[in-house]
């Protein structure tokens, strides 16, 4: 107890002066999500408005949709924001750290207005990353492949039914299967879901552009068997096998999950590289910032663990406090 009472850095876990921060909270969540009508982390996120008077704007990203069409959403949001008067935070959750990413770049390469809403005065001041998924998992490469092999063996299947059918059955199944594949809702879905593969990674990556200046905290976890909810067992079991390691959350590897490119190398992941602040890995799972969301799914197993009740303030809370401590973040009755 004496040892770690001397370490300097336990001066750190003394708490912020209280008062309220001149800052405001643009969250995007995950791949699932009901946009601005989602109630993630909402009760962490009335705590922190309460203590804090952190105002909270959530992007109307939507389910399934493209990087880019979640940008445009998040860059709606922050016009919102832009109007408080007060500087602002991107809060990401799973593919939500790839939409944020990709935001800011478009802002960056963007008109001397859009440019101004992210380095303006009451700009962009720091990020947070729950579970980034900007690097892409390793479901969708696996997943990828799997698919090929499916198609194959659809096809060679089929080929054997041709001389059991007449043509127009044939050509009415292929009419079907074509106007199912070229839907709306269909490319909208692949649009979403490319970010998880890793040639989609790298274009992102490769075209990205980042403020120098803006520290990034992460949140990264390793589930346990008695951590894990059961809804997931499965796919938490597929990804250590497809990926040969078991340091993953059920969808994203810790090693995955930082702040700045890792399959890619450039000036603008040096710089990323150079501002990611890294954090410790905790015990817990992907789910671990959901609760009412996933009532549906939850069993007698989760209940009994509590794998749902987790803290919810530490995926936000940490953040605006570390941030705040350091001067990113300013009181709102302190002067600039």
């Amino acid at each position: 107890l004496e040892y770690i009472k001397n370490d300097p850095l336990v001066r750190m876990l003394i708490g912020n002066d209280p008062g309220h921060y001149n800052f405001t909270i643009i969250t995007a969540m995950g791949v699932i999500t009901e946009g601005k009508q989602g109630t993630e982390l909402h009760t962490a996120i009335e705590r922190l408005e309460k203590e804090r008077g952190v105002a909270t704007i959530r992007a109307d990203t939507g389910t399934a949709r493209s990087i880019d069409y979640n940008a445009n959403k998040i860059e709606e949001a922050v016009n919102i924001a832009v109007e408080l008067k007060r500087p602002y935070g991107l809060v990401g959750y799973s593919q939500g750290c790839a939409n944020e990413m990709n935001f800011e770049a478009m802002m960056i390469s963007g008109t001397p207005d859009q440019q101004k809403v992210i380095t303006g005065d009451y700009g962009l001041v720091c990020r947070q990353l729950l579970f980034s998924a900007a690097n892409g998992s390793m479901h969708g490469p696996a997943t990828e492949a799997k698919v090929h092999q499916l198609i194959t063996m659809i096809e060679e299947f089929l080929k054997y039914q041709q001389g059991y059918f007449s043509r127009a059955f044939i050509s009415t199944t292929i009419d079907v299967l074509n106007s199912g594949l070229d839907s709306s809702a269909f490319q909208k879905f692949l649009g979403g879901t490319k970010s998880f593969l890793p040639y989609a990674s790298r274009t992102f990556w490769r075209e990205a552009q980042h403020l120098p200046h803006i520290p990034t905290c992460v949140i990264r976890g390793v589930l346990e068997p008695h951590t894990t909810p059961e809804s997931l067992d499965m796919l938490s079991n597929t990804l250590t096998k497809q990926s040969g390691s078991a340091l993953h959350d059920s969808q994203v590897h810790v090693y995955d999950a930082v702040g700045h490119p890792v399959y890619f190398k450039n000036r603008n992941g040096r710089i990323l590289k150079s501002t990611d602040m890294g954090g410790a890995v905790q015990r817990t799972h992907h789910w671990s910032p959901l609760c009412e969301e996933v009532e549906y799914v939850r069993t007698d197993r989760d209940v009994e663990h509590g794998v749902f009740d987790c803290a919810k303030d530490r995926h936000i809370f940490p953040f605006c406090d570390v941030n705040a401590r350091f001067g990113i973040i300013k009181y709102a009755d302190v002067e600039n």
